[in-house]
């Protein structure tokens, strides 16, 4: 399994992106989401690849990742997920009813943002982006991430 650069950002989109906006119709703000929360589960389930298991990121390999939102619209996502380097990702979000767009500051002009929705229950936060294309599936790997579905947990801490 092969990380992109976009890993972390689609990590941090859901978490990030409930963060924000004066204009959200679910009453959540980014006063309500600012401080730090880490993952309890953040799960990749490939799509067209029948048969083949969920992968747990923080469970399943051991990693830890943290997602640190700030009341100026702005995210830091860490990731930590052996064997990989750990890896940070910084960027804007906006916030629509339980829709989020995120985009990544590394990302190259034109590079379409990531979408996702999420839930907001107290201190714990979930959410879900359809077709990520984070991680390359491929046996053997082709150095193309593969379309998945991306479901996680956070905690507030």
């Amino acid at each position: 399994m092969k990380w992109t650069r976009l890993v972390l950002p689609v990590l941090l989109v859901g978490a990030l992106a409930v963060a924000c906006g004066d204009d959200d119709t679910t009453g959540v703000t980014i006063e309500d989401l600012a401080g730090t929360w880490d993952a309890t589960s953040l799960e990749l389930t490939p799509d067209g690849i029948p048969g083949f298991p969920p992968i747990d990121l923080v469970q399943d390999l051991g990693g830890t990742i943290t997602l640190i939102v700030s009341v100026n619209e702005r995210y830091m996502f860490i990731a930590d997920v052996p064997p990989m380097p750990v890896d940070t990702i910084q960027g804007d979000f906006e916030l629509d009813g339980t829709s989020f767009t995120l985009t990544n500051d590394e990302d190259p002009p034109g590079e379409p943002p990531l979408d996702g929705t999420f839930t907001l229950s107290g201190d714990n936060l979930s959410i879900t982006v359809e077709h990520a294309e984070i991680v390359d599936f491929s046996q053997p790997p082709d150095g193309d991430p593969d379309p998945a579905l991306l479901e996680g947990d956070f905690v507030r801490t």
